[in-house]
C-alpha cells in the first residue's frame, strides 16, 4: 500500500516544506497587513484640522447675536437688552424679574461678579480661547481662570453619575472638518450672558464647531433645556482668529472693581 507520506525524489518528506511555506505566508500576510495599518492611521492623523493661533469671540455679550440686531434693541445700552430663549411662562417670569432689576440700575444678577466661573455655554462667549486638537479629544483653553474644556472623541459615552459642573461633560466625533460635540452636566445656577439670562441643571448643548475661512470658526449650538424651554434654541457664535494677540493670565481679583457698601462689586 502506497505511503500517506509523500516523499521526493531525494527520499525527504514534503510536509515539513509545505508547513514552512504556509508559515512564511502567515507573516508575510501580517507584516502586509501592518504596513497598511499605519499609512491609514498617519492618514487618519493627517485629516485633522488646522485651528492653530488665538481666536477671540467675534459677537457682542449678549449671547444670541442676533438679539442685538432686533429693533427693540435699538438705542438701548446693554443693560437694557435681553436674549430671547424659547423660555415658559416659569422661566420668562423669572427673566423678567432679572431685566427689570438690571433696569433699575441693580445689575447683580452675574455670577461672574462674585469670581465665579462662567461656564458653559457662556464661556464660549467672551474670552479669547486656543484649540489643541488630537485623535482621541480636543482641548479648548480659555483665557478666563487659565479653564480647560475637554471634547472627548474616543467613543466614550457620557457616565451615569456625571455631577453637575462649570463646563459640564463634553463627547464629539468628527463628520469632516466639523467637530460635532454634545455637552450635558452644567449647573444651573450659571447664566447664559452678563445680563442673567437663566437656564436650568437640564441645559444639553450640541454644537458643530468648523472653520468657515482662513479667520473664522463657526460654532452652531443648538440648546435644550426641558425644564426650561418649549422648544430648542439655536444660536450661532463666530471666532476670529487673532495672530497678534497671545493667552494672557485672567485673575478675577484684578479684573473687577472693590465692593460697594451693599458688598456689591462689577468688572471694569
Amino acid at each position: 500500500m502506497a505511503s500517506r507520506n509523500h516523499r521526493s525524489t531525494d527520499g525527504s518528506s514534503r510536509r515539513p516544506l509545505a508547513s514552512a511555506a504556509l508559515a512564511l505566508i502567515l507573516v508575510l500576510g501580517a507584516v502586509a497587513a501592518s504596513q497598511a495599518a499605519t499609512p491609514a492611521k498617519a492618514h487618519h492623523a493627517a485629516k485633522l484640522p488646522d485651528w492653530d493661533g488665538v481666536w477671540g469671540p467675534d459677537e457682542g455679550p449678549l449671547f444670541d447675536p442676533s438679539a442685538a440686531l432686533r429693533p427693540e434693541s435699538k438705542g438701548l445700552d446693554l443693560y437694557q437688552m435681553r436674549d430671547y430663549p424659547p423660555y415658559n411662562a416659569e422661566y420668562e417670569r423669572r427673566y423678567r424679574a432679572i431685566l427689570d432689576s438690571n433696569t433699575a440700575g441693580k445689575p447683580n444678577n452675574d455670577p461672574a461678579a462674585r469670581c465665579l466661573p462662567l461656564g458653559m455655554p457662556r464661556m464660549m462667549a467672551l474670552y479669547p480661547v486656543e484649540f489643541v486638537i488630537r485623535s482621541s479629544r480636543t482641548y479648548i483653553l480659555f483665557e478666563q481662570y487659565s479653564q480647560v474644556r475637554r471634547i472627548f472623541t474616543d467613543g466614550r459615552k457620557h457616565p451615569d453619575d456625571l455631577e453637575p459642573g462649570f463646563t459640564g461633560h463634553s463627547v464629539g466625533h468628527w463628520e469632516g472638518d466639523t467637530l460635532v460635540v454634545d455637552t450635558v452636566g452644567i449647573r444651573g445656577d450659571l447664566t447664559f450672558d452678563t445680563i442673567g439670562t437663566p437656564h436650568s441643571d437640564a441645559l444639553h448643548l450640541t454644537e458643530r464647531l468648523r472653520r468657515t475661512s482662513r479667520d473664522i470658526i463657526e460654532d452652531r449650538i443648538v440648546i435644550d433645556d426641558p425644564k426650561a424651554f418649549t422648544q430648542p434654541w439655536t444660536v450661532v457664535r463666530h471666532y476670529r482668529r487673532q495672530p497678534d494677540w497671545q493667552i494672557e493670565e485672567f485673575v478675577c481679583e484684578n479684573n473687577r472693581n472693590a465692593p460697594d457698601a451693599n458688598g456689591v462689586t462689577t468688572f471694569r
